[in-house]
């Protein structure tokens, strides 16, 4: 079940972190201030959600 949490999480912050960046690399200078400085917390967050994916795929069931 945790798992499927974990990847869950991965998929949503991984589909933000693709929209954000395309977001700041399409718009002007001005307007892509925010977009910019999402797109390092939300890369952050696809990579705790990876390697949480990970540690519960190792860890035996319970």
């Amino acid at each position: 079940m945790q798992l499927w949490l974990w990847v869950a999480f991965f998929v949503v912050s991984n589909l933000l972190g693709v929209e954000v960046f395309k977001a700041a690399v399409t718009l002007p200078w001005d307007e892509a201030l925010v977009p910019g400085l999402l797109t390092l917390p939300l890369v952050g967050l696809s990579a705790l959600g990876a390697t949480r994916i990970v540690s519960a795929w190792q860890r035996p069931e319970e």
